[in-house]
This record gives C-alpha cells, sequence and structure tokens, in this order.
C-alpha cells in the first residue's frame, strides 16, 4: 500500500436507515441496531466492508486505514482488524490474550492509537495495537 493513499468520505451503513434509535419503538436488540457496513473512497476507487451480523470501524489517525471490528455480538463472526485505505488487510488482531478467547465488541481512540474493546471471561478488556502493523502495544483490564 502506498503511504500516500489516504481514505475520504468514510461512512457507516445503518441496517434501517432513518430508524428511530434514540427512542427505539421496536425495542431492538443492540445487535439489530448495529451498522452493518462500512463504505470509503481512497484514490477515486470506493471500498466497502459489509457484514450482516454487524461492523463498527474508527478511522486511524493518519487516515491511512479503519480498525474494524465485525460480527460484535455473534461469536462465529467476531474478528478484529485493520484495513489499508486500498481495502487491503494491514493486520488481523488476535481473539486469544494470554490463556483467555476474547470476543471484540468495539473499537475507539485511546492515547492517540487504536484500541479494541473486547469481552474476556469475568472481564473486559482494552487491546491497544500499534496502528503501523496492529502489533499488540498493551492489554489493559477496563472491567
Amino acid at each position: 500500500m502506498s503511504t500516500l493513499e489516504k481514505i475520504a468520505d468514510l461512512r457507516i451503513v445503518d441496517r434501517h436507515p432513518g430508524y428511530d434509535k434514540v427512542n427505539n419503538p421496536q425495542r431492538l436488540s443492540v445487535a439489530e441496531l448495529a451498522p452493518v457496513g462500512l463504505t470509503w473512497q481512497s484514490g477515486g476507487v470506493q471500498h466497502a466492508i459489509h457484514s450482516q451480523s454487524g461492523v463498527s470501524g474508527r478511522l486511524l489517525g493518519d487516515a491511512s486505514g479503519i480498525a474494524v471490528v465485525e460480527g460484535p455480538y455473534d461469536p462465529s463472526a467476531n474478528r478484529a482488524y485493520i484495513v489499508n485505505a486500498d481495502g487491503s488487510l494491514r493486520a488481523q488482531i488476535p481473539a486469544q490474550i494470554g490463556g483467555d478467547r476474547v470476543m471484540f465488541y468495539d473499537v475507539i481512540e485511546a492515547n492517540g492509537s487504536v484500541a479494541f474493546l473486547a469481552a474476556a471471561p469475568g472481564r473486559d478488556v482494552r487491546i491497544e495495537v500499534r496502528e503501523a502493523d496492529g502489533a499488540i502495544v498493551q492489554v489493559t483490564e477496563s472491567r
């Protein structure tokens, strides 16, 4: 991937466009309200990630990629990774932390870098990764 490529026009694809999520009149679950995709442009090309199991993402600080969680409420589809602006895979985040299998549920900015939030048996963890290659920098118990 060229380091000159940047992401433009990152958009979230809602599962229920126009639905009143605040009042939630149909009492949909968090999983049913999860977005189903991300779209963006880079180098004049449209790119997309779609998953009926849900997708959340965060633009990296330098706009060279997106940190993504797929299937935050579906153990069979759950995974976390970083994609480059051109849509290629930069890094897969391991779902095994120490002796525990984790389930990713969100991605946030933490201390100027990206962190994946995950549930481990009996606790939640924040997994900070290096944006350049997805290497785990720090794992912190958050609950």
